[in-house]
């Protein structure tokens, strides 16, 4: 009885942190627009996005959140190997900034309702 005490214990635990981690994760599902110009981008919950710049060029990909702050993209492109991109972001209420890992570049959005 005690071993059946003991997972059902641990898939409780395990069940805890997961929704406490999806919780403490900002939520960046939904589209954004580049403020002050035309860039959009668009996340899914599946971890897939896609992007348009203001020269209306697509690209799509997936992303991770890495840990609180830190994102990484894996940017696909027909006939090219996957582009890997690092940065960090901060969402606050509905203005997303992302800044590169060397830190030269910031964009900031503005969720689209």
């Amino acid at each position: 009885m005690k071993r059946n005490e003991f997972k059902l214990c641990s898939v409780f635990v395990i069940l805890a942190l997961t929704l406490i981690l999806a919780c403490a994760t900002p939520h960046i599902v939904g589209k954004w627009k580049e403020i002050g110009k035309t860039a959009t981008l668009e996340f899914w919950k599946d971890g897939t996005f896609k992007a348009v710049d203001n020269q209306k060029m697509a690209v799509s990909g997936e992303y991770t959140l890495i840990e609180p702050g830190n994102v990484r993209f894996e940017i696909f492109r027909q006939g090219s190997p996957p582009e890997i991109v690092n940065g960090t972001f901060s969402l606050q209420g509905d203005v997303l900034t992302f800044t590169s890992a060397d830190g030269k570049e910031t964009e900031r959005y503005k969720r689209e309702k």
